[in-house]
């Protein structure tokens, strides 16, 4: 059996020009942010281990390091989504409150759009109580636009 080493990434640097190095790229999906664990492989098929450690999540951009020398760069993934463009305050309440009771993450994509990750029978719900204003479209999922975050740091005032 031919087994690959995975490189431990021993440093990670937050906040990094994605473009700034020729360092590889790492693809995670929205939902892998919080994950303690990872061995993933990257786009040029480096195998990579990495621990959250002290860092509370893996954040888009994030710079992976091994022994002084950055590896890979990571990028959350666009994945497909249900958006509603609220067009006040009341219906964006009214959105939020709905698929609150649905126990999924809400995303502040852009002013007053939101966006929730795609499932087929919220699709159909959704659909059905806002017409044709709902829409799908492919969209990074980034956990500093959840209404989670916003509301707890505070950021969109």
């Amino acid at each position: 059996m031919n087994t690959v080493q995975p490189v431990v990434i021993d440093e990670v640097k937050t906040e990094i020009d994605l473009y700034s190095e020729n360092a590889d790229i790492l693809e995670l999906e929205w939902f892998e942010n919080k994950k303690q664990k990872l061995t993933r492989t990257t786009r040029s098929g480096m195998v990579l281990e990495l621990r959250l450690g002290n860092l509370k999540e893996w954040q888009h951009g994030d710079g992976l390091y091994n022994n002084g020398q950055l590896v890979a760069t990571i990028v959350i993934k666009t994945c497909l989504t249900i958006c509603f463009p609220a067009e006040n305050d009341s219906e964006a309440a009214d959105f939020c409150y709905f698929i609150g009771n649905q126990h999924l993450p809400v995303f502040l994509i852009s002013h007053q759009q939101f966006a929730v990750p795609y499932d087929g029978r919220l699709y159909e719900q959704l659909s059905f109580r806002y017409g044709t204003r709902i829409q799908l479209n492919d969209a990074q999922l980034l956990s500093t636009k959840s209404l989670r975050y916003l509301a707890k740091n505070r950021t969109h005032e």
